[in-house]
């Protein structure tokens, strides 16, 4: 599987996303109502990161252990050398859930966040992150 994070933005009243990620061994979908202002303010924070190795945006909507699933995105850079990855959340309706991690590079995530403007402004979109390989050390 080729790491990646999906949502998938419709506009309504409520608005609605649908979650989907993997790895190269874990995978998990989830469908949450949104406020589209939640998911503006996502684009907007994504715009700036990272400025900082210690530079975080988090990404949450529904309740933990809720019946209806809930959905937690945390962007964040996990060495010095500013390597960036989005630690996953996502539990569906069906008491399934998921947690792992995807690395990315920064030209994906700026792809990421111009596919999230568009699909706000139009009223629905897909927007993906392609992720990549985890990287190795040599040692």
């Amino acid at each position: 599987m080729q790491p990646r994070l999906e949502i998938e933005f419709l506009i309504g009243d409520p608005a609605k996303i649908c979650v989907k990620a993997c790895n190269e061994t874990f995978a998990g979908e989830t469908e949450q109502y949104i406020n589209a202002q939640t998911l503006e303010k996502l684009a907007e924070q994504l715009s700036a990161f990272p400025q900082s190795n210690s530079d975080e945006v988090t990404f949450k909507v529904g309740e933990a252990d809720s019946a209806y699933g809930d959905c937690e995105l945390k962007f964040h850079c996990f060495d010095s050398a500013g390597h960036t990855a989005v630690l996953v959340s996502l539990s569906n309706d069906s008491a399934c859930a998921a947690k792992f991690i995807v690395q990315f590079e920064a030209l994906s995530l700026d792809a990421f966040v111009s596919s999230i403007k568009l699909a706000l402004k139009s009223g629905s979109g897909v927007s993906e992150l392609i992720g990549i390989k985890p990287y190795t050390q040599n040692v």
